[in-house]
């Protein structure tokens, strides 16, 4: 695994230092390079309880690089909280992204996904590999095949969730947490994340995964370890992945959600992918 640690004011030294170690590694570009100028094409996927709403100033700071972007929004959050329903799966939001992706008729797509995002774009790849250049998982949840999120986070943080399903949920979705959990904002962040937070459909942490390739199917993959504070969730499936071939490991210094917390760094970075 290639691990190094990004920092954004040091941006032009990182990428004039760092040569890939593997076929997931990234590309090394110098100034004026083709790689460091050519237009890319992202698709950002949200995590729990967020929509593509999430993602507005990093894709603002990539489109004003002239990257093409969009931000899709899964069924039943954000602007889709109209559509929740018992019948929201995992296999629901991967179809969404794929069909997203297919009908933008784009190609050399970067994918990534953040939080819960992880397990959609890994279904996506499994799906159309050809059409994805890269993943990149912003500090994701990333399962095995067989597995489903509930049963891949710790068993306490499962419990609780299922509970408040049950007593906040109406049987059907998840509780947003509270803002104050997100990390360091100020008073107008939070009060923007507040009033766009939706549950999110249970059945999509119920549902196992299910990859009909070896996992990333082909695709290079890169995982940012957001390593400002530490996520729950995630601190078992990560001392997993470290141990894992094929990652390009990157640490970010940075909360959880960075897209909101500290849009501009996880823009700066993306941009070197």
């Amino acid at each position: 695994m290639h691990r190094r640690t990004f920092h954004a004011a040091a941006l032009g030294m990182l990428l004039g230092a760092v040569a890939p170690a593997s076929k997931a590694a990234l590309p090394t570009a110098s100034a004026g390079s083709t790689i460091a100028t050519r237009p890319k094409t992202f698709v950002l996927v949200h995590g729990a309880w967020y929509g593509g709403w999430c993602w507005d100033k990093v894709a603002r700071a990539l489109r004003a690089q002239g990257h093409n972007v969009t931000t899709p929004t899964c069924p039943g959050l954000g602007e889709q909280a109209h559509l929740l329903s018992k019948d929201i799966s995992l296999t629901t939001f991967i179809t969404s992204i794929t069909n997203h992706i297919i009908y933008q008729d784009v190609s050399d797509v970067i994918l990534v996904g953040s939080g819960f995002g992880g397990v959609v774009i890994s279904g996506v790849a499994d799906r159309i590999p050809h059409m994805i250049e890269r993943l990149v998982f912003v500090d994701a949840m990333v399962l095995a095949s067989g597995l489903s999120v509930f049963e891949a986070q710790p068993a306490a943080v499962t419990l609780k969730r299922q509970q408040q399903v049950e007593t906040m949920g109406k049987g059907i979705a998840i509780p947003a947490p509270p803002v104050s959990s997100y990390g360091v904002m100020d008073k107008q962040t939070q009060a923007w994340l507040t009033a766009r937070l939706t549950p999110h459909p249970v059945g999509t942490y119920q549902e196992k995964l299910v990859l009909n390739n070896p996992f990333g199917n082909g695709c290079p993959r890169v995982y940012v370890d957001c390593i400002a504070s530490v996520f729950e969730p995630l601190v078992e499936v990560k001392k997993q992945l470290r141990n894992q071939k094929g990652w390009d490991w990157v640490e970010l210094n940075t909360h959880h959600d960075p897209m909101i917390t500290e849009p501009l760094v996880l823009a700066n970075f993306l941009k070197t992918v």
